[in-house]
């Protein structure tokens, strides 16, 4: 049963992912064609659609996703060093030692990396933004 599941996750990932495109694709074509409908000439459809990307676009989801994956990675290896250099130990089974290495602290710093990198992205962002826009 479980490798019959296994199978069809990538089947239905790859069927979301073409309907979430197909339909994107659908939608932005019905938009020009009620443009067309309306009457609207080339170049007053050409400023409409492109004066609502350019309020849409941010052009800085690079710099937040290097922000965001450097305190990823930094509270990932945080996370590592804390784990194996205070908290791995030795615990007794049925009579045997065993050395147990649970990354409990390693996955928790990770996600909190993600966190403080995704406020911090933000802030960054919109101070950059701010300067842009001051220098215009």
């Amino acid at each position: 049963m479980e490798s019959v599941i296994a199978v069809f996750i990538p089947i239905i990932i790859t069927m979301v992912v073409g309907l979430v495109i197909t339909l994107a694709i659908y939608f932005k074509s019905k938009e020009k064609q009620m443009m067309i409908e309306k009457g609207l000439s080339t170049e007053q459809m050409f400023e409409l659609l492109h004066s609502r990307e350019k309020e849409r676009r941010n052009g800085y989801y690079m710099l937040k996703g290097g922000i965001i994956l450097v305190f990823l990675v930094a509270g990932g290896i945080i996370g590592s060093i804390i784990d194996r250099s205070f908290f791995n130990y030795w615990e007794t089974y049925e009579g045997g030692r065993y050395y147990h290495n649970d990354p409990v602290y390693g996955v928790w710093l990770t996600f909190l990396g993600l966190g403080i990198g995704a406020i911090v992205a933000h802030f960054i962002s919109r101070k950059v933004e701010a300067k842009e826009e001051a220098q215009k």
